[in-house]
């Protein structure tokens, strides 16, 4: 799962297309020269492919509330050390309770050129708060937030009540008690939600109040304070 610089977490970073033109942004930096940045730093590691882990990359595929690759020939997982030596206990936690699941990650590391097409997809919308603006920058833009769910043991992911990047109320952990008296959620998808928290906060990870998939490994105040953003 985990290969290269600090344990078993690989040492290359694939190129990946300058999307900034897409959203009409001036990035003062390419994203080539973010992710050369990241390739020559002992800062950022990749989780790969194992028997406790699939990557599934959403950004790097048109299977997403864009339809289009963001990341063009880039399709690799790379988080800050910090979060990646938490995921290694968060797939600990999940193989203690079944050991016939496993982890699907949908996206890590996501240059801040990248959130500005993100951003100008939602902004002056109702979805607009479910995606950070680049000005602020979301915790994927410095490595440190992972947006994942669970497989069972037929490589399907468990029922969670949405799919990823289901901006709406209905995905929203805060709200899950509301849904669940008025029958838009059962009690087997808020389990399976609850499996998920459990697993990734034992680990050391924050939810998001708003999306059920996503987690920071550490609060978002102490990431922006003391991290670099990667452009």
């Amino acid at each position: 799962m985990l290969t290269g610089r600090t344990s078993a977490f690989g040492r290359e970073l694939a190129a990946v297309v300058f999307v900034c033109s897409l959203s009409g942004v001036a990035c003062a930096v390419t994203v080539q020269e973010s992710l050369e940045y990241v390739r020559a730093s002992k800062d950022y590691v990749e989780i790969t492919t194992s028997e406790d882990v699939a990557i599934d990359l959403r950004y790097a595929t048109p299977n997403n509330f864009i339809g289009q690759n963001l990341y063009g020939a880039f399709n690799r997982a790379f988080l800050h050390r910090i979060a990646a030596e938490k995921m290694v206990h968060a797939v600990t936690n999940l193989r203690a309770i079944n050991p016939k699941y496993k982890l699907v990650i949908f996206d890590v590391l996501r240059p801040r050129s990248v959130q500005h097409v993100l951003w100008n997809r939602v902004r002056g919308t109702g979805q607009e708060r479910y995606v950070a603006d680049p000005k602020v920058g979301s915790i994927h833009n410095f490595g440190f937030a992972v947006d994942l769910s669970i497989l069972d043991e037929y490589g399907r992911e468990l029922d969670m009540g949405t799919p990823y990047d289901d901006f709406t109320p209905l995905a929203e952990p805060r709200r899950e008690h509301e849904f669940l008296k008025q029958g838009k959620l059962s009690d087997l998808q808020i389990n399976n939600r609850r499996l998920l928290r459990k697993v990734m906060e034992n680990a050391g990870f924050v939810p998001l109040p708003l999306e059920w998939w996503h987690f920071d490994a550490l609060p978002a105040a102490e990431v922006k304070r003391r991290y670099r953003v990667v452009e």
